[in-house]
């Protein structure tokens, strides 16, 4: 065994930072970051949008300051290792990584996994045409602009209408560029609606209800077609075309490992501590809930890093857990099974299409929360207040509209 540590927290992103300084705080010394990147900091270091800090820093800041004061948070007491891949998780804390170092394997008491997410790109959307240059995401077009000084284009169409979308246009407009259009196939922005006032200042157009459904050009983007719900197709000439939002966590190494998933997204089984099947292992971050906002993410790997200090100090035990079942409205809910007498709990779900009504949590013939709701895909929906002594051991919590 090449390195024995204490914890091992995998990405550098804000989740996984804040983890560090928990653990820190709590006293823990043999302590590494592995990153996959060149640069700790995740997806914040290349935006420079001033919508970072105002929940941990209480003033805004932008993405790479934000990401640089996290950094900067941890001192020298953490060992961080960039451009350093992790291949497999194995039993009981053991990772096999690959770095200029070569092939190691690595041991921890407890591991926490902070991988993030990634935009859903073109095919997946089923959108058709060939593979022009001028197709990208919202995460690239940032790397293209703040990280590498390119412009990817000059006439953008940007797709979707979710707070990472309304950041690609602040990119654009710091590199000079005004978007032509805005096009979201949901009848009002997944955002909120005030957002689309910044759009319309900026001379951008937003078209809702519009459905993306090709893209024209041979060796680059030449223009698109998009519909409105009457089957009217519209053409709009430009040269590149910023696919945004729809994240998707990133779950390959969960996968191929033995922790238990769920079986369609990949996404880890956790609980509302982070602990994974095997109790070496915590989830945390955006890659167990897709995609909630950097100081979000920062203040949920404080909760999840201080867990994983306690555990440290206790024996290991098997603990009951409950599954959490939804109904058809909602698409996650993170956590996705409960221990059962550990606390109140906050469930963070996602509904399927715009939804608006009540919800229910129940446990068997009890109710534990009922409040009126409405819900946009991808938006966050935050269910506060249940009371996990009131949860039956022995039937799943069910997440109802009611």
């Amino acid at each position: 065994m090449n390195g024995q540590y204490d914890v091992i927290i995998i990405g550098a992103g804000p989740a996984g930072l804040a983890a560090a300084r928990a653990l820190q705080d709590a006293g823990v010394k043999r302590l590494l970051i592995v990153e996959r990147e060149n640069e700790a900091g995740g997806v914040p270091r290349h935006c420079r949008h001033p919508t970072f800090g105002v929940q941990t820093c209480y003033r805004p800041m932008s993405g790479h300051r934000w990401a640089r004061k996290n950094v900067a948070r941890l001192g020298s007491g953490c060992e961080i290792r960039t451009a350093t891949n992790v291949l497999r998780l194995l039993p009981e804390g053991r990772l096999e990584v690959t770095s200029d170092r070569g092939l190691e394997m690595l041991q921890a008491q407890r591991v926490i996994i902070a991988t993030g997410v990634r935009e859903t790109p073109r095919h997946p959307r089923l959108v058709s045409g060939l593979r022009p240059q001028g197709i990208l995401t919202a995460g690239a077009l940032q790397q293209f602009i703040y990280l590498k000084k390119l412009l990817p284009g000059t006439r953008p169409v940007i797709v979707g209408s979710e707070l990472v979308s309304f950041s690609a246009l602040w990119t654009l407009r710091n590199a000079g560029i005004r978007a032509l259009a805005m096009i979201d196939d949901n009848p009002r922005p997944v955002a909120w609606r005030f957002c689309t006032l910044f759009a319309r200042l900026l001379g951008v157009p937003v078209y809702l209800n519009a459905h993306l459904s090709r893209i024209n050009g041979l060796e680059r983007v030449e223009s698109i077609e998009f519909s409105d719900p009457a089957g009217k197709v519209t053409q709009l000439a430009c040269d590149s075309v910023i696919f945004t939002g729809r994240f998707t966590g990133e779950y390959t190494l969960i996968r191929g490992s033995h922790l238990a998933c769920e079986p369609d997204s990949g996404r880890p089984v956790f609980d509302q501590h982070g602990c994974c099947s095997d109790p070496a292992y915590y989830a945390v971050g955006n890659m167990t809930h897709p995609a909630d906002m950097g100081d979000q993410c920062y203040q949920e790997g404080l909760r999840v890093g201080a867990a994983a200090a306690r555990s440290l100090s206790l024996p290991p035990a098997a603990v009951p857990r409950v599954t959490v079942a939804l109904d058809e409205v909602f698409r996650i809910a993170a956590p996705n099974v409960l221990r059962p007498n550990a606390g109140i709990v906050t469930l963070n779900v996602r509904v399927n299409a715009p939804w608006r009504g009540q919800i229910v949590v129940r446990s068997g013939d009890r109710e534990l929360y009922r409040r009126t709701h409405r819900c946009m895909p991808e938006r966050r929906v935050l269910l506060r207040g249940i009371d996990s002594a009131l949860i039956s051991p022995d039937e799943p919590l069910i997440v109802a509209a009611g």
